[in-house]
């Protein structure tokens, strides 16, 4: 995330790079899996975070985040309930409040679109 931050800032990007390939360096066990700064971009920082963090569950705050989650630009099967997937609402990017939570604090207002 600190490489990440950095790009959008347009902070360091030698830190940047030196981030990623630390990690990648330790993942692969050497420098094999190291990458160019031709190749460090926010799109790769996407794939990297799917690729070290696939079971710790951050896959749709990330894409969310990157604005991909419900765009048409990334797509992956059945996203939209169609086979090939398709784009859907901008409302899924935020949870509806639990009915029981509404029902209990008149106050509350339900997310747009739920």
């Amino acid at each position: 995330m600190y490489a990440e931050a950095l790009l959008r800032s347009n902070g360091d990007r030698n830190t940047a790079l030196t981030l990623v390939n630390d990690l990648r360096t330790r993942a692969y066990g050497d420098v094999s899996g190291n990458i160019t700064d031709a190749e460090l971009n926010l799109a790769f920082i996407l794939d990297e975070r799917a690729r070290e963090l696939y079971w710790e569950g951050y896959r749709r705050t990330d894409l969310i985040r990157f604005g991909q989650f419900t765009n048409g630009d990334y797509v992956w099967q059945w996203k939209g309930n169609t086979k090939d997937g398709i784009a859907t609402l901008p409302m899924y990017n935020i949870f509806p409040i639990p009915a029981g939570d509404v029902s209990a604090n008149p106050k509350l207002v339900q997310n747009p679109g739920y």
